[in-house]
């Protein structure tokens, strides 16, 4: 008979996932062992084992709840009914405040998502497909007829690009709060569908 849970045994369990999710973004997945995982987490190996059974678990879970709730998050925006424009700036919005404490999962996104099993890769790659998705519907609604089949997934791209890569150098404690950067992306985008002609810089 195993030993029986604490009552608080998923709020632990969620705070090692995230700890181990931020040390596997410091040290790099190929690098991590479960024994640094354990103690970035204040654990015994045994004691990391008795909540995760490998590393592969914990990238996994970790990257499949990030982008479930990336995706859970615009379904919501989208579910509100706004006005094409105005869903388009919650969604920016919406990002960018779950963004601000996430830099571990962009990183380990970005970089690690490839030492997954293929199945559980295909499933990251879909949700994170799915999130492109719900944005290039708005953007779609935002400028009706703007974006073809060549230019839609591009231009929907190019916005994901703007704001999934702050955090390498947008900090929360910086000059910028992520609130005031997601107003200015949502400016540079609303003056750039706005305009009557597409032209070059």
């Amino acid at each position: 008979m195993g030993r029986p849970r604490a009552a608080d045994h998923a709020d632990q369990r969620d705070r090692i996932l995230l700890r181990a999710t931020e040390a596997i973004a410091e040290l790099g997945y190929g690098s991590a062992s479960m024994t640094q995982l354990a103690q970035a987490c204040g654990l015994s190996k045994a004691g990391l084992y008795h909540y995760f059974p490998s590393k592969d678990a914990i990238l996994f879970e970790s990257l499949d709840r990030y982008t479930k709730l990336l995706m859970d998050r615009l379904a919501e925006v989208r579910a509100r009914g706004l006005e094409p424009r105005h869903e388009l700036g919650e969604m920016v919005r919406t990002l960018m405040l779950q963004y601000r404490d996430s830099r571990a999962h962009h990183v380990a996104l970005l970089n690690d998502v490839k030492s997954l099993e293929p199945a559980a890769r295909e499933q990251i790659r879909a949700q994170e497909r799915a999130v492109v998705d719900q944005l290039a519907l708005t953007l779609e609604r935002v400028a009706p007829g703007r974006f073809d089949a060549l230019t839609r997934k591009p231009a929907t791209m190019a916005l994901l690009g703007m704001i999934n890569f702050t955090f390498a150098w947008l900090r929360p404690d910086g000059p910028m709060s992520h609130e005031q950067y997601a107003q200015l992306v949502i400016d540079l985008w609303e003056r750039g569908l706005g305009a009557e002609q597409a032209g070059s810089l």
